[in-house]
């Protein structure tokens, strides 16, 4: 009766005008009223949504996405309830209690919707910033960074350093900028690292600073007194061209203005091609890969790696099957001695080692830092959540990522609970400070 490209309007004026007998108007009432009563049909992503997270519910055994049970008894004697928030609410009849659609998802009392998420776990793994996510799903910037964080405390919790190495390993350390842009609290630079975050102050914010945590400006005075003396001696390094200690010249090096940092740079150009050295401004990954596919990827400390972290983290995954290839760091020696891996070392500016090699592992540094270029500066509180993310994603990189997508929804289907955002704002930072946290 009428053509498929007809809007309401037309339609209603065809009813209008045309002369139609009372079966005619009854069987188009139907029509209509059947059309009211169809459940709306869920599209490919949706319906492997809820396929995904009604599989991993406790009280569902169904997995038939049209079925409805009740999370609280387990009754399929359940009617619509109305809608809130444009989501539809259901009642059991069995125990009378009310639930929504997402009840048991990971959308559960989450402010995306369902083709949201798909869409917002995709832009995470291709590296989207938080502000682009934001922008492309139209929800709030804060939004977007809770529930990354989100999806890498489960990815950390649930699938993270799981592999074993049976064969040929390879290890190295990855080294990331030491970070504390997300940490709010004065009194971890005051009273934790000594000194004043590095942010732009005048004297008079800085004493108004200080003052307000309880010290007196003579405290402040000697923070200054004290970068005047680093400044001196980092000096005289350059005129003696002394650099062995490394760590003091990176440590003070950090804590000069641009122009001098410029400065010094100028002097020491015939002493740029000697090696980086590794300093407390830095966090030391550990890290560890095969020809499996097996991977380890872990922040231990901040400097030098030792070889109690080597025991602690990396250890309780080699086997007896296991042959370690690393570099000449002393503390892989100190460990394979004492729990008797067969251990082969590459000598400083040797690229193989009587066959063996470093370049998987060098291959997955590589990796590593153009993932984690895309977010710009991570702060270090967060940085296993990243790493984690990191780990997974090179896990499956044979999958596309609405593939990868489903399987993290699997994961999160598991954790039925809002994540409060208190646990992101005071997360602790999980590696060893060293002395910076004396």
């Amino acid at each position: 009766m009428f053509g498929v490209d007809f809007n309401f309007t037309d339609i209603q004026k065809q009813i209008a005008v045309a002369d139609l007998t009372g079966e005619q108007i009854q069987e188009l009432m139907n029509a209509l009223q059947t059309k009211k009563n169809a459940k709306p049909k869920l599209t490919t992503e949706e319906l492997a949504f809820f396929q995904c997270c009604r599989e991993h519910r406790s009280y569902a055994n169904n997995k038939d996405v049209d079925t409805v049970v009740c999370p609280h008894c387990g009754s399929v004697k359940v009617i619509k309830y109305g809608t809130s928030k444009g989501r539809q609410r259901y009642l059991c009849k069995n125990c009378e209690k009310t639930f929504g659609d997402t009840n048991g998802t990971v959308a559960f009392r989450s402010k995306l919707s369902v083709s949201q998420w798909i869409e917002f776990i995709k832009l995470t793994l291709q590296g989207e910033s938080c502000r682009t996510i934001a922008k492309e799903l139209g929800i709030n910037k804060q939004t977007a960074l809770h529930n990354r964080h989100r999806v890498c405390s489960v990815l950390l919790e649930l699938v993270s350093n799981q592999d074993d190495f049976k064969g040929l390993a390879e290890s190295d350390e990855y080294y990331y900028p030491l970070s504390f842009k997300d940490v709010k609290d004065p009194m971890f630079f005051l009273g934790t690292l000594g000194r004043m975050p590095y942010t732009h102050r005048s004297i008079e914010n800085k004493e108004k600073y200080v003052e307000k945590q309880g010290f007196d400006t003579e405290f402040l005075h000697t923070l200054h007194k004290n970068a005047k003396l680093v400044r001196t001696e980092l000096l005289n390094y350059v005129r003696e061209k002394d650099l062995k200690s490394q760590e003091k010249f990176s440590n003070a090096l950090n804590g000069m203005d641009t122009k001098k940092i410029i400065e010094v740079l100028n002097t020491l150009h015939e002493q740029q091609k000697k090696k980086r050295g590794i300093s407390n401004q830095q966090v030391c990954c550990l890290s560890c890969v095969d020809t499996n596919n097996n991977h380890f990827l872990q922040s231990v400390c901040v400097g030098r790696i030792q070889p109690t972290h080597i025991e602690q983290t990396l250890v309780p995954h080699f086997t007896d099957d296991t042959v370690l290839v690393t570099d000449s760091h002393r503390a892989y020696k100190t460990v394979a001695n004492k729990y008797k891996i067969p251990l082969n070392q590459t000598p400083s500016g040797k690229h193989t080692s009587g066959g063996f090699h470093l370049g998987h592992i060098n291959g997955y540094h590589h990796n590593i830092s153009d993932f984690m270029y895309l977010y710009h500066g991570v702060s270090s509180k967060f940085l296993d959540y990243y790493l984690a993310l990191f780990y997974w994603v090179e896990k499956n990189k044979g999958k596309t990522y609405l593939e990868q997508a489903y399987d993290i929804i699997t994961l999160l289907a598991n954790q039925t609970k809002k994540i409060p955002l208190a646990k992101f704002k005071y997360k602790p930072i999980s590696f060893d400070m060293k002395r910076l946290a004396i």
